[in-house]
């Protein structure tokens, strides 16, 4: 009686190898680089400060300003004077907090690059002080902020 022998051959497994080499060669990489994550967080984090400007703008009646810069953004508001805002008051002295306490701003991480530097102000009605429709570059990846509405577009 003949047996055959189970298992695999020398050649089989060096190909596996190989394969498995190529593989980590090639998608390896992509774990320890973090920068299109970091662009990514950034990008999303920047949108939700403007639409959060223009609903604390809304909400409390005081106009909001956004001042971004090429790896910065921060928000700030009018000081109310007996529960109403100033229309004419070209000041921004007081940081837009969070629920928490938290000042909204933030600063991108690495070499990520914020364009153009703009600062953009939300009024009473959610409307900007734009002339036209802005589009801000994030990296790679680019928004727009809607002169007329203030309404955060992101493809």
């Amino acid at each position: 009686m003949c047996r055959r022998e189970a298992g695999y051959s020398l050649v089989e497994l060096v190909l596996v190898i190989v394969i498995l080499a190529t593989i980590g060669m090639l998608a390896g990489p992509r774990f320890f680089d973090n920068d299109a994550f970091d662009e990514r967080g950034y990008y999303d984090e920047l949108a939700s400060a403007l639409r959060y400007a223009q609903k604390i703008a809304v909400a409390s009646g005081c106009r909001v300003a956004v001042d971004i810069t090429v790896n910065t953004y921060a928000l700030s508001q009018q000081a109310p004077l007996a529960g109403h805002c100033d229309p004419t008051d070209a000041s921004f002295p007081l940081a837009v907090r969070l629920s928490t306490g938290d000042v909204v701003s933030g600063t991108a991480p690495g070499s990520i690059v914020t364009a153009p530097p703009i600062t953009i102000v939300y009024d009473a009605l959610g409307r900007t002080n734009l002339a036209a429709d802005q589009v801000i570059s994030v990296g790679s990846r680019s928004l727009t902020v809607e002169a007329s509405s203030g309404l955060v577009v992101t493809p």
